[in-house]
């Protein structure tokens, strides 16, 4: 039986992760909005190498919504509101480490993170305005537009550090909290611009039978 489990605790497993998250901008891109929630997904695939019982480096590739909701105030009755989606393609060399007495038969505590790179796909900007009538005083309008962001605003790549905590069980599932942040400006200088998330995540590790 020993023999087994240490033969099982030393394959390499397949990992399908899934994330659900709201993201921000941090720094000069939000300047004067009040944040509003956006909701965003992230899911990729990755291969688990074990170095020990304890340690293992999780290479992973994932598709993952970035961007900003937020809004700015000019009177009580006019506003600015702005919805920027960026698409990335992510790679994360990730190395996570798991706490306590680890095997195939325990929930344990896992942390892992590491660097990413991230590559811009496609996106989307809306932005409304909410604006005097001028053909009817004492009311309002709404105006809206829609952009491209990579093409306009922002730069294609992103890179910065990843991280989460959480439960394992039993080496086959696991689930808890994620954060990222981004080292890398992503619009013109003398504008800075990072992009930031947090949320929660599940992870699955296939055997070779997926």
């Amino acid at each position: 039986m020993t023999q087994v489990v240490v033969a099982q605790q030393g394959k390499t497993k397949k990992i399908f992760h899934l994330a659900v998250k709201t993201v921000r901008f941090n720094g000069d891109g939000a300047s004067g909005e009040a944040y509003l929630f956006k909701p965003s997904v992230e899911v990729g695939f990755g291969l688990q190498f074990p170095i020990n019982k304890h340690w293992s480096f999780n290479p992973e590739i994932n598709l993952a919504q970035r961007g900003h909701h937020g809004k700015a105030s000019f009177t009580d009755s006019t506003y600015s509101e702005r919805t920027i989606t960026l698409n990335y393609l992510d790679f994360n060399p990730n190395f996570e480490f798991t706490l306590g007495n680890a095997s195939e038969f325990s929930s344990n505590v896992s942390v892992w993170g590491g660097p990413y790179l991230g590559v811009g796909l496609w996106d989307k900007t809306l932005v409304e305005n909410r604006i005097a009538n001028p053909a009817k005083p004492g009311s309002y309008k709404t105006v809206t537009n829609t952009s491209e962001s990579f093409s306009s605003d922002f730069r294609r790549l992103d890179a910065g550090l990843k991280f989460g905590i959480g439960i394992v069980s039993k080496r086959f599932v696991s689930v808890g909290v994620t954060y990222q942040t981004g080292f890398l400006n992503i619009t013109e200088p003398p504008v800075k611009t990072y992009n930031q998330s947090i949320g929660f995540y599940l992870r699955v590790f296939f055997d070779d039978m997926f």
